[in-house]
This record gives C-alpha cells, structure tokens and sequence, in this order.
C-alpha cells in the first residue's frame, strides 16, 4: 500500500510540474509580446524635451548670470560630430549640452 500511494504522489507531482512549465511557456511568450508593444509604443513618440519655454527661460538666465554650466566633461559615448540632439535620451544631459554650447560657442571636445 505504501508503494502505491507513493506512486500516486509522485504521478501527481509530474503532473503538477508540467502544467506549471506549460503555464510559464506561454506567461514567457505573453511577456516578451507584452515588452515588444510596449517597447514599439515608446519609440513611436518624439522626444519631449519638456517644457520648451522653461528650457529657454534657463538657458537666458544662465547665460545672462554669466554661469557655468553644470556638466563640463561630456558624457559617456560622446563621439565626434555630435551635436546636442544626440543626447535627446536624457532631458539633463540635452540641457546641459545646450548650456555648455551657449556658454562656449562650441560643443563638447572629443
């Protein structure tokens, strides 16, 4: 008798593992569908630079305030012949670019 429940245990716990391995399958698949949406819709929208008014208001103050800007080393994976449009990922590091191209003329060295 104890052979047989222990087999029906060990039949029960198979069963539970392989339905648990076919619902994680297709929660892998709905996943990856659910990112690649998700992913497809974020690079579907422009970049905000936010408010542009703000940016340009910050901009006259700093330069008018004759101050320096607050990020003087470019940043990381600045190549050469970039421009400040290259940095549109992050709104600081667009702003600071801006500010260090008004403050200098000129943008970031290589």
């Amino acid at each position: 008798m104890g052979r047989v429940s222990l087999g029906i245990v060990w039949c029960a716990l198979v069963f539970m593992i392989g339905a648990t391995e076919v619902l994680w399958a297709g929660e892998k698949e709905d996943m990856e569908a659910l990112q690649k949406q998700l992913n497809k819709g974020v690079l579907d929208k422009p970049f905000n630079a936010g408010d542009a008014a703000a940016l340009d208001t910050y901009l006259q103050q700093a330069v008018k305030n004759n101050a320096p800007p607050p990020q003087m080393q470019p940043p990381a994976g600045w190549q050469p012949g970039w421009t400040c449009n290259n940095l549109m990922y992050s709104f600081y590091q667009y702003r600071n670019c801006l500010h260090y191209h008004q403050y200098y003329g000129h943008y970031y060295p290589y």
